[in-house]
């Protein structure tokens, strides 16, 4: 796997946690705005935290993109 910026930090991940991040990540934008402001109204810290990586994560495809394939790769290799 590539290392970068971040790798270590989605490897810190659990693995339930990665494989919702990717499918999120996989959707369209209008279902990742729908999840993103699903989890603003927790009105927790988390879910703000959540919501700010997937809103982050679309305004910059190339790096959503980047992020999908590490999970991708981690997972299988887990």
């Amino acid at each position: 796997m590539e290392e970068g910026p971040g790798s270590r930090d989605v490897e810190a991940f659990s693995p339930k946690a990665r494989d919702t991040l990717r499918r999120v990540l996989i959707h369209d934008l209008a279902d990742r705005d729908a999840i993103a402001s699903r989890l603003l109204r927790y009105r927790d810290a988390r879910g703000d935290d959540w919501a700010d990586i997937i809103d982050m994560l679309t305004m910059y495809p190339e790096a959503r993109r980047k992020v999908v394939r590490v999970l991708g790769e981690i997972e299988v290799q887990g």
